[in-house]
């Protein structure tokens, strides 16, 4: 069996290919786009990146959108919280709410 050597164009594609198709690695911080604009990303990809005051990048997910909390039902109290992240436009955008 005949082994060859990859060529670095051919490694710089392949790894660049697999940071394209990771979510992770492309997401936009939330702290570069207006708030309507974080509510449209959460809404469409189900999660986003903030970058806090201390300037730590967080994952924000599991929740349910904004547009559609009134319809969250939590446990007995059916009481909900929102997530809210920093945007450049607003200090507490309010993209999710969880239980």
């Amino acid at each position: 069996m005949r082994m060859t050597v990859a060529s670095p164009l051919v490694l710089t594609l392949v790894v660049a290919g697999l940071a394209a198709a990771d979510p992770a690695a492309a997401q936009q911080i939330t702290n570069d786009m207006s708030c309507e604009q974080a509510k449209a990303m959460y809404k469409s990809q189900g999660r986003v990146q903030t970058r806090t005051r201390s300037g730590t990048v967080l994952p924000i997910y599991g929740g349910v959108p904004e547009a559609e909390g009134r319809f969250l039902r939590c446990g007995r109290d059916n009481t909900s919280r929102p997530v809210s992240v920093i945007t450049r436009d607003n200090n507490r955008c309010v993209i999710a709410y969880k239980c």
